[in-house]
Parts: structure tokens; C-alpha cells; sequence
């Protein structure tokens, strides 16, 4: 299976890291978007990006009773240190980025499309290609 390298992942989102340097960036199968944490304990899979607005430290512990890949604070947002610390603690990938939620998505949905992990007019709950 095609992955998606880390590094196009935050050059393409303007990612800053909100974790210590030394955490593995697990592989990232494709994203969900959203701002409910019940919405996102329903319908993320594992192994996503979680694209939101959210900051406090609900969001990472969301994230790893999910299995996500990390979390993403849109719309040049920063977590709190209460956030950082225990994304370090659970080994949760945490990053800002300037952009807004929507663009965000749309340049994740991009690199996925490019990856040939999706294919474009797929509605949104199909499976990404493995």
C-alpha cells in the first residue's frame, strides 16, 4: 500500500509540531474532519489525521481511543500545555496549522488523491484503497 510521507503531509497543511521530536509518526490511512467528539468516536477510522478546532485535552484522548494518527488544530489555533503534555503522554502526533479547517481538508484530501489512497467522487464513507 502507497503512504502518504509525513513530511509532504506538513509542508502541504503549514504544520507546526506540538510534540517532542523524538515521537514515531505512526502511518496515515486517510482523515476525518469534524468537531464533535461523539461524531468522531462514531465515524473515525483508525489510522486517520483529525482535522478540528478543538484544543482542550479531550481532543487527544478521543484521538487515542480511536487509534488516530494524530490530531491537527486548524485555523492557527495552538493546545494549551495541558494538551501538549498529554499528547506526549498517550504518543499522540499534535500539530497546528494556520489554514482553516476547510482548506486544510481539501489540501489533505489532495495528497491522499495523489497517493492513490482514494479516488475522487467517492462519497465519503467508502473505505481508502489498501
Amino acid at each position: 500500500m502507497k503512504l502518504i510521507d509525513w513530511r509532504e503531509i506538513i509542508a502541504e497543511l503549514e504544520l507546526t509540531a506540538h510534540h517532542h521530536n523524538a515521537l514515531a509518526l505512526p502511518p496515515v490511512y486517510g482523515a476525518y474532519c469534524g468537531d464533535m467528539m461523539s461524531d468522531v468516536l462514531a465515524r473515525a477510522r483508525r489510522g486517520s489525521l483529525w482535522i478540528t478546532i478543538q484544543r482542550h485535552r479531550n481532543v487527544i484522548a478521543v484521538a487515542s481511543l480511536v487509534g488516530l494518527s494524530g490530531v491537527v488544530i486548524s485555523g492557527g489555533r495552538v493546545p494549551p500545555p495541558d494538551t501538549v503534555a498529554l499528547a506526549e503522554k498517550e504518543g499522540v502526533p499534535l500539530f497546528s496549522t494556520p489554514l482553516d479547517s476547510f482548506h486544510a481538508a481539501g489540501r489533505f484530501y489532495y495528497l491522499l488523491t495523489r497517493a492513490g489512497l482514494i479516488n475522487p467522487g467517492e462519497n465519503s464513507t467508502a473505505e481508502p484503497q489498501k
